[in-house]
Order: structure tokens, then sequence, then C-alpha cells
């Protein structure tokens, strides 16, 4: 299956998933599903140490890639999304070439 296809699988899985209560949680649901997926749908092995290059499977965000901003928000970078894990629960997901958002997912109500 093609990346923009489990892409996409992705989305819906975030976007069904149960809401998160803070940031951490968060980070945690999208490595999960990122990992899920790719292990459900991508042909290509994964590699224990993600290499540099794009080689055609998705890996979740990795520690070097992990900001921790002012008021709890974590901040990732991938090679084609910015992923903002609020301290709420919140999580936005922007394209980075296009600043389009792609995802928000609202926290869950406590």
């Amino acid at each position: 299956m093609e990346l923009q296809e489990r892409l996409k699988i992705f989305f819906e899985r975030l976007r069904t998933a149960p809401p998160c209560a803070n940031a951490e949680e968060a980070l945690a649901l999208v490595c999960r599903l990122i990992e899920e997926v790719e292990e459900e749908f991508c042909a290509v092995p994964r590699e224990a140490s993600p290499p540099k290059r794009r080689i055609g499977r998705m890996y979740p965000p990795q520690a070097d890639s992990i900001t921790f901003a002012e008021g709890g928000t974590i901040q990732a970078i991938t090679s084609g999304h910015l992923i903002y894990c609020c301290a709420d629960g919140r999580i936005l997901i922007e394209h980075i070439r296009s600043g389009r958002v792609e995802l928000l997912k609202l926290a869950a109500k406590l």
C-alpha cells in the first residue's frame, strides 16, 4: 500500500481514537498509531534505527525531533509534518510545505 494511503489510515485512526488528557498521552497515541498502521500495511521492513532518508515507511517522531515548549506543548517534526501535542491533549498536525492543517483532534473533557 502506498504511503499516502497509509497516512490517510493513520489520520482516520487518530480522529476516531479516544481523546487524550495531556501532551504526553497525545504523543504516545500518535507514535502508537503510526507503528500500528505501518506494521499492518507497509511492505518496507522496519529498521531498528530509523534512517535519516525517506525509505517509504513512516516512523514515529524521534527524540532528536521532539521539543518541549512553554506551557506544556510537545512539538515534533517528521519528514513531512509538524505535530503539536498540546498540554490539554489536543493534537494538531500541519503539513510542512503547504502549512495546511491536516488534523485537529480535540482534547478529552475533564
